[in-house]
Parts: C-alpha cells; structure tokens; sequence
C-alpha cells in the first residue's frame, strides 16, 4: 500500500500539458498509467510532497492562481485488495442534478436539524417518490439523502444472509406510474469516528445556511482510516458517523463479502479499501 498527494489544476489546454510534461517524470509508477495526460478537464498529478516537481506545481499554482485542489490517494496491490476487510463503498446518483433531493418530488421526512435550511439526519416517512426517468439501470444508488437497492439485489442480499441492511420502503413515481421495484435501504449500525489521520476539511466557502447550526460540509480529501478497535462488531452494511462532501450523506462502509458478491454478480459499485490502524 502506498499513499501520496495528488493535485489538482484547472487551466487552459497548453499550460495544463507544459507543467504535465515538466512533472511526469516524477508521477509514481503505480500511477503513471490512470494519470496519461487527457488534454481535457482537470489535471490531476499524483506527487511526493517532498518533491521538485510538486514544489513546481504548487509555484506555478501561485503564479497563474489556479487555486489548486489537494487530496490523497491510495494505491494497493491485487493481493493486498483481497486481504482488506473493509472498503468505502460509492453508488450511482440518479438524481444527477447536485442538490436535487427526493423530497423535490414529494417524498416525506421528520426529524433531523432544526435548522429549516439543513434538516441534516432527518428521518424518511412512507415511501421516496422520484420522476422515473431518473431511474436508470443501477441495482443500487443514491436518491439523496436515501440508499436504495433493486429487487433483484434485495433478494440477492438476504440469500446470501448479507447482515446491517434492512428496508424501511420502495422507490415510486411521483405520478403513479409504473417502474421496476426498489427498495430504500436502512442500515442502522453507525461506525465511531473515522481515525484522526483522516483528511477531513471543513468547507473553505461555508454556506451561511447552515452558520446557526454548524453542519457545514466536510470534505473527505483521503481514504477512509479506522482504529482496528472501532471496526469491533461491524456488519456487512455500516454507516459512517460522519456526513461528507457535498451531498452531506454519511459513506457507506462494507465488508469485503459485500465486494465480492457484487464483482461475482457484476453488480456497479466502487469499492475503496478502508486503512485499518493498529
């Protein structure tokens, strides 16, 4: 396993390639292959901190005032994949607007903040309710700020006697049209806090929506690391304490069962090993 700094620019075409070729060299060989230089987007170079060419990105960063972004990534070997017990598991969002809510099209909740702009870990009431068209071909997703799982998968999940997950509902039209079943998932067991050399940032343009309640968003710019002690007791399904990026929804946590049953059944999802701390 390795873990380096990786950063982000924006910038037109013949800069983004004049500092792409300066650094290359230096990008590690784990990672030469997935960061080609594309000629479109963002540029992501995954660089030691201690290095010339990081220093480079960083002052031409400075120069140019690109604002750069920074996270860390992760790189594991094929055997060190299959030895981790637990990953962070990312689902498709067939709401693809950002910020568009379940709740748009009718579906209920209670409880949660009492900020009337927040309402962060507030409770779904009956049945999610979506424009159908929205509903694509995922077995699983995200219909913020609720999970849901296709029939299929459902009876996949409890044949193969998958623990943590239970369902509290189904994914309808909003016009009472007819759609393939899904079901909202609920999963109750919530992990401790992730270990503190995780890289959470608190947002650096803070929504003054949520300045009366604090429930800014937090960034997760790493992966996912956990005291060995914390995962004691964990299901196949977990949910982490904390509410992250944008959509401020608590990640999903699974077991290596989870993974694998999807890989066999090819079922969409992307698997993220968590780091276990001693």
């Amino acid at each position: 396993m390795k873990r380096i700094t990786r950063i982000f620019i924006i910038a037109d075409d013949a800069l983004r390639r004049e500092i792409y070729n300066h650094v290359k060299k230096d990008i590690p060989k784990e990672w030469q292959k997935e960061y080609e230089y594309s000629g479109t987007g963002a540029l992501g170079l995954p660089l030691e901190e201690d290095s010339k060419s990081y220093h480079y990105v960083m002052d031409m960063a400075k120069k140019y005032d690109f604002h750069p972004g920074v996270d860390q990534i992760v790189h594991y070997t094929k055997s060190e994949i299959e030895k981790t017990d637990y990953f962070k598991m990312d689902i498709a969002t067939p709401l693809e607007l950002e910020g568009t809510e379940a709740s748009v099209y009718g579906t209920k909740y209670e409880g949660g903040c009492p900020n009337p702009k927040c309402h962060l870990g507030k409770k779904l009431v009956g049945d999610v309710f979506v424009d159908r068209k929205y509903m694509k071909k995922w077995d699983i997703g995200t219909l913020f700020p609720d999970n849901y799982m296709s029939e299929k998968l459902r009876e996949l999940i409890h044949s193969e006697d998958i623990t943590g997950v239970s369902f509290i509902g189904e994914v309808k039209d909003f016009k009472g049209r007819e759609m393939p079943t899904y079901y909202v998932m609920d999963i109750e067991h919530i992990l401790p806090p992730m270990a503190g050399s995780t890289w959470l940032i608190n947002d650096p343009y803070p929504n003054p929506a949520y300045n009366n309640c604090g429930h800014q968003v937090i960034y997760l710019r790493s992966d996912v690391q956990y005291e060995k002690e914390k995962l004691i007791g964990a299901k196949d399904f977990n949910l982490s304490s904390e509410y992250i990026d944008n959509n401020r929804m608590q990640a999903l946590i699974v077991s290596n069962r989870v993974r694998k049953l999807f890989k066999q059944h090819k079922i969409w999802a992307r698997f993220s090993p968590i780091a276990v701390l001693e």
